[in-house]
């Protein structure tokens, strides 16, 4: 069996989740009660080695101090470079590392020569005010420099407002580029440090030499951080992003396995409880809530649906690695694709809960029982207890064929794991191959396992005729023999009476619909089993061309590092939460297209000659500082200022720097939030780390009596804290942050005093505090800080999470119309074989391909910020009436479920395409030529949903009611149509054709997706109204009636109306 070196020898083994278990009570021992309590710290040998990482660059910078050279060289500001070591992120992956540190030194170095221009303007500002005086020496009665052996000069007043001014046009550059590009937090926070410290002290100079070796000094102290950092991330226990991937495969296929595991479970309830039956929530709205089993499988999902999402995050770092290893970027690139084709049904399958739900609500069979329905008058009780006993017993029958195709997944996913070597074999593998000889059937990791499951899968789909033979017989038709074998005798067949006459049947339509939803099961096991064929079929290639075997460089082509290159600057690029380190880790960014953001100007015609285009562009300014980002960096701008001035004030200039208000100067720069909610919360979690941290450095320096090497061991041992932070609690990563800065720059200083002496120490004018006093300080600043920028993101006026979760919904929305626009033309093009190959470049099915896949990805991202956002809405100071975060909710639930019926419909029509170009015998079917030349007669999809979904977000964006009379399209029912067109067509006789069951899912798909876009609708009027034409008519008839009587009057001409003596209108 090959291995992929590519994966963590170390890293975590999934295999499939076993069931609960119990075990007997018993006491424990003291050491099986404190394994017990480290299991649950969630502190594997993998987190470790990350804690470890995380904690050792900080650790290196603040030792580093001792040595002599290292104390002479940076004196003062030797405790930044432990900071800019935290900063670094250490526990990142390889590429992203790589790719954050490379515009980490960018942004530092384009800080650092927009502040020497800066100290220059000061310099001369000084010069050209006042007569060259001599510098003095420094001293903590002065106002210092950070640099050793650097001079002072007098307070100047030219050269406080140059610096001002200097400071608050870089802060709101370095703000406005955080909030357009979000994934650029770390390098602006490096860049902030630097301006922000640089021009508190840029007044002070008196000539460039002192400028420059301050700068210099800064650098070095910066760089030299950034370096301990890459040495640690590259050497000590390097992680790959090709590894990340790889454990990201590994956790993919598990919880595929498990949500297999859970839809069985499912079906298998389905066979002794009611499926019509909902309990109902003890809400105002009273909605039904879904069996145990079919909870569990919506769990299962959701979880494997936040895995792809983190998996379409990784796999480009992967792809742009250079690493050593087996498989190339095409390879992962092909994986990830074939393991998203095995999603995609396994989403479908998902969705049976809300199908019965929705026959639930549609025949108002809620709230009949089923169990005693003698207790209710309800005439559908009757008709309930057929269905429910129907459903029992065909469930039943199909218990076996499901479940053996089940097994053939889950061993054929197994397979997958093994030969990839992203699961270690069971310990009965070397039984079961020792056995093999004398078992006919391969086990998963056997060369013939392939073979095996492409077997299984093709008799699985041909025992569909027992299923439908089960059908019939449950509906008590009555089949011939070799009724699926002899076209004579299909032909000869009739369809029962109740089933043949009456197209508008109550009873025709529900055995149909009956019919259908087990198609419905039928076809997407089976495509399931297809896809994962297909994956182990890819895997398989691979281990015979000997490719697992060979380990070579993968490098990645000229035109990927070109497009990536252009990608970290590009407008159309989607941001994810996992390259937002520090900060907004609930924020999402997406792209959704020009359409959206590039609006037709009323007030201006397309400019014609050389002055309209130039000024057309100079407008682009002034819509560039009205900008979202540019108000944000403005008021980030003014919030610092507030603190910056007064260091350039002449009475306060000393103090400021003695006192180190700076620190809270830097706060304001680096942590105010976008919106008001997101700041709170960071703010109490930055307020939180400071204070606990600074409680740790205060353990940390007298448990051991100040010694140094005691010091550092358990500096060491607590900033472990700071990365477990970061790693299993990802939305508190702000505090996993602050808190090693907090300590790091506490016992930083306090051993660099300890070295270079209090003399030296003060030189920069800063006062020389004792560590009980120095941590308070630091509380204190940062808590000043964090609290004034909180009042700038709600002064002059809030921008709350309340807008921005707006604002975000009519995205969604927005990506909703596009995506369905894009499968309406699909599954047309398919319907009637007009599709071609989406294998080739450029082709029309490959564009309409790329387009669907980037959509899906765009309003899966879209909705999982929503959710994000919604739990950090309760931060908003509440004012006036309550956020309606229900309603939100559920609309969010409505346009997943519609998303997923989507992607249903869109990929149940490739089997059109497929029998059309893989079998013979298949596409020349006389049954299928019918279909489609009837299909192309109908409208199978209509593009007013794309109209109506594009209102609903436009209301929504502008918070204006929608307009009146808006209507979703009923349901186009194809088989009354077909029906109609060709009575024969959906006879009986077909229901084995090919091309059958794929129809049943694209018929149940969209009237679910119709079903959907009605809740979807009736919640958006919920939210933001409708607007109201009609005439209100005030009935006066009872004069001694103190209220009057309310009537709506609908006119289709302009009655004539007169008044009466109270001034009431009349008709």
């Amino acid at each position: 069996m090959s291995r992929t070196d590519d994966r963590d020898e170390h890293g975590p083994t999934y295999h499939p989740v076993d069931g609960p278990t119990t075990e007997p009570q018993r006491s424990q021992s003291l050491s099986a009660r404190a394994k017990s309590l480290w299991t649950k710290t969630g502190i594997t040998w993998p987190v470790y080695k990350l804690m470890f990482k995380g904690a050792l660059a900080p650790t290196i910078a603040t030792a580093l101090f001792q040595a002599d050279s290292y104390s002479t060289t940076f004196t003062t500001v030797g405790y930044l470079t432990g900071i800019m070591a935290i900063l670094s992120i250490v526990i990142q992956p390889r590429a992203k590392f790589l790719q954050t540190m490379l515009v980490n030194v960018l942004f530092v170095c384009i800080a650092a020569a927009v502040v020497i221009l800066a100290f220059y303007c000061c310099v001369q500002a000084r010069l050209h005010s006042v007569e060259a005086v001599e510098p003095g020496n420094g001293g903590s009665d002065t106002s210092g420099t950070a640099a050793q052996g650097a001079q002072t000069a007098p307070y100047n007043s030219s050269a406080s407002a140059v610096a001002g001014v200097w400071l608050m046009v870089l802060v709101y550059t370095w703000a406005t580029v955080r909030a357009a590009k979000p994934q650029f937090m770390i390098p602006t926070i490096a860049a902030s440090i630097i301006t922000n410290v640089g021009l508190v002290y840029a007044p002070q100079f008196s000539t460039m030499a002192q400028a420059e070796a301050f700068v210099k000094k800064l650098m070095s102290a910066i760089f030299t951080g950034f370096g301990i950092g890459t040495g640690v991330s590259l050497f000590i226990f390097p992680a790959t992003s090709r590894k990340v991937v790889f454990n990201d495969f590994a956790a993919y296929i598990t919880s595929m396995r498990s949500a297999l595991a859970a839809n069985m479970t499912y079906m298998h309830s389905l066979e002794d409880s009611d499926m019509f039956t909902f309990k109902r929530t003890e809400t105002a709205r009273h909605r039904l809530v879904q069996s145990p089993e079919a909870q569990g499988v919506k769990a299962k999902m959701l979880a494997l649906s936040g895995l792809h999402a983190k998996l379409t995050g990784d796999l480009p770092f992967a792809k742009r690695e250079v690493a050593f290893g087996s498989l190339g970027p095409d390879d992962l690139q092909q994986i990830a694709k074939l393991l998203r084709m095995i999603m995609l049904p396994l989403l479908g399958l998902s969705c049976l809960s809300d199908i019965f739900e929705r026959i639930t609500e549609e025949r108002g069979w809620g709230d009949v029982p089923v169990d005693h329905p003698e207790d209710t008058t309800a005439p559908e009780a009757g008709t309930k207890m057929r269905a429910v006993l129907e459903w029992h017993e065909l469930t039943r029958k199909l218990r076996e064929p499901f479940s053996d195709i089940a097994e053939t997944i889950d061993q054929g996913l197994e397979h997958v794991g093994l030969v990839l070597s992203l699961t270690k074999p069971s310990p009965q593998t070397d039984l079961a191959e020792d056995l093999e000889a004398k078992d006919t059937q391969p086990r998963p990791g056997s060369k013939d396992f392939g073979t095996y499951l492409d077997r299984r899968t093709s008799t699985f789909h041909e025992q569909k005729q027992d299923m439908l033979k089960v059908w019939c017989s449950v509906k008590g038709i009555e089949l011939p023999g070799g009724f699926f074998t002899d076209p004579d005798v299909t032909a000869k067949f009739q369809d029962p009476e109740w089933l043949r006459l009456d197209h508008d049947s109550e009873v025709r339509r529900r055995s149909r619909r009956q019919l259908y939803i087990c198609l419905y099961m039928e076809f997407l096991l089976w495509s399931v089993g297809r896809r994962v064929y297909d994956l182990v079929a890819f895997v398989e290639h691979k281990r015979v061309t000997g490719k697992l075997d060979k380990r070579r460089l993968v490098v990645p082509g000229s035109k990927r590092l070109r497009k990536w290159a252009i990608s970290l600057f590009r407008r159309d690029v989607d941001t994810r939460d996992d390259q937002q380190i520090e900060g907004n880790d609930q924020m999402t960014t997406v792209y959704l297209g020009e359409a959206f953001g590039k609006k037709k100007d009323p007030m201006h015609l397309p400019p014609h000659n050389a002055w309209e285009r130039f000024s057309d562009k100079l407008r682009r300014i002034p819509a560039f500082l009205s900008s979202p980002p540019s108000v944000f960096g403005f008021r980030v701008a003014c919030a610092t200022m507030c603190v910056a001035i007064i260091g350039y004030l002449h009475d306060t200039q000393t103090m400021y720097t003695k006192e180190r208000l700076f620190w809270a100067q830097i706060m304001v720069a680096i942590g105010m939030q976008p919106t008001a909610g997101q700041g709170l919360r960071n703010a109490m979690l930055r307020i939180l780390g400071t204070g606990v941290f600074m409680l740790a450095a205060l353990v940390c320096w007298y448990i051991v009596d100040t010694k140094t090497a005691g010091v550092i061991v358990f500096y060491f041992l607590f900033i472990h804290a700071g990365p477990y932070i970061i790693v299993k609690y990802p939305t508190l990563t702000t505090l996993g942050m602050i808190g090693p800065i907090t300590m790091t720059l506490i016992i930083g200083y306090a051993l660099q005093v300890r070295k270079v002496g209090i003399e030296a120490a003060i030189s920069n004018g800063q006062a020389y505090h004792p560590v009980y006093v120095l941590g308070p300080l630091r509380l204190a600043t940062v808590s000043g800080g964090l609290f004034l920028g909180w009042l700038w993101t709600v002064f002059p006026w809030p921008i709350s999470e309340h807008s921005e979760q707006r604002k975000n919904l009519g995205s969604a929305l927005y990506l909703l119309a596009n995506y369905y626009s894009v499968m309406h033309e699909t599954v047309r093009a398919r319907l009637r074989g007009l599709d071609d190959d989406s294998t080739i470049k450029g082709s029309v099915s490959q564009r309409l391909d790329k387009a669907r896949r980037t959509l899906y990805g765009k309003c899966n991202l879209v909705l999982s910020g929503m959710r994000l956002r919604s739990a950090v809405i309760k931060y908003d100071v509440p004012i006036g009436g309550r956020f309606p975060s229900q309603q939100f909710q559920d609309i969010i639930e409505s346009m997943q479920s519609t998303l997923n019926f989507m992607v249903l419909v869109s990929f149940a029509s490739t089997s059109f395409t497929e029998m059309q170009s893989s079998d013979p015998s298949t596409s020349s079917s006389e049954w299928l030529h019918t279909f489609r030349r009837l299909i192309g007669e109908t409208n199978v999809t209509s593009q007013s949903i794309t109209t109506l979904l594009s209102l609903m977000s436009a209301s929504v964006t502008n918070g204006q009611a929608l307009p009146p009379y808006l209507r979703v399209p009923e349901p186009f029912q194809y088989s009354q149509r077909l029906d109609e067109m060709d009575a024969d067509l959906l006879s009986v006789r077909h229901i084995a054709e090919p091309g059958y069951a794929s129809f049943a899912v694209v018929q149940i798909g969209t009237k679910c997706i119709i079903d959907d876009l009605k809740k979807l609708l009736a919640q958006v009027k919920d939210l933001v109204g409708e607007l109201d034409f009609s005439y209100h008519v005030i009935s006066t008839k009872d004069g001694a009636a103190n209220e009057s009587e309310e009537t709506l009057t609908y006119t289709k001409s302009n009655p004539t109306t007169d008044q009466d003596q109270n001034g009431a209108t009349k008709t």
